[in-house]
């Protein structure tokens, strides 16, 4: 809505992609704004950001990370609280606790098997790597004989240690690998896995 003072306000024209001022419009109806006032909008929220410090891109993708945490089941937790019902778990039911997270981790896998995405494993490994901020290295990658996975936790304690290589080897599982190598102990998990059989697991 247009003030008295707003038809006195000196107006620019400046060029950008048609394709980008084309969906612009389409928020700008959607909203029941008018491109003039998102565009100011937009503009206006730029220079406050810049004004603060503050990276609109890198806000935007964190902002990616958790939407897409969300949305793939996870929650927010305090790391140490984690850790210590970890090995609580273990200390009490550990079999039971292992299966739970394996289980939980072929469930995930096989949830990004059946979205749609052109290569599911990317999907997969580029979420994981973005959760895993409590982790110093996650590493999954794949070549044509298998895939391997390198996990450095310097706080995890043994249980989440032991708790989270399980989830892991199920999400090989849900992808279609087995574990042929296996290496785990406080704080570091390191998985190698080939291309299963049909008939396998």
């Amino acid at each position: 809505m247009a003030g008295l003072g707003e038809g006195k306000i000196k107006r620019k024209t400046f060029v950008a992609r048609e394709d980008l001022i084309d969906r612009l419009s389409e928020v700008a109806r959607e909203r029941g704004y008018s491109l003039y006032a998102l565009v100011n909008e937009v503009f206006g929220l730029v220079l406050r950001a810049e004004e603060l410090g503050l990276d609109l891109r890198r806000i935007l993708e964190e902002r990616g990370v958790l939407e897409n945490a969300k949305r793939a089941g996870f929650v927010l937790g305090l790391e140490s609280l984690w850790y210590e019902l970890a090995d609580l778990a273990c200390e009490k039911a550990k079999s039971r606790a292992v299966k739970s997270w394996f289980d939980a981790g072929v469930w995930f896998a096989r949830r990004y098997a059946t979205s749609g995405a052109v290569d599911p494993f990317d999907s997969l490994r580029r979420d994981l790597e973005a959760f895993m901020w409590n982790a110093s290295q996650f590493l999954m990658e794949r070549s044509s004989s298998g895939v391997s996975i390198r996990v450095l936790g310097p706080r995890f304690s043994e249980g989440y240690t032991s708790l989270f290589a399980s989830f892991l080897e199920g999400v090989l599982e849900g992808l279609g690998f087995r574990v042929v190598e296996r290496e785990v102990f406080k704080g570091n998990i390191r998985l190698e896995g080939v291309r299963a059989e049909k008939g396998e697991g």
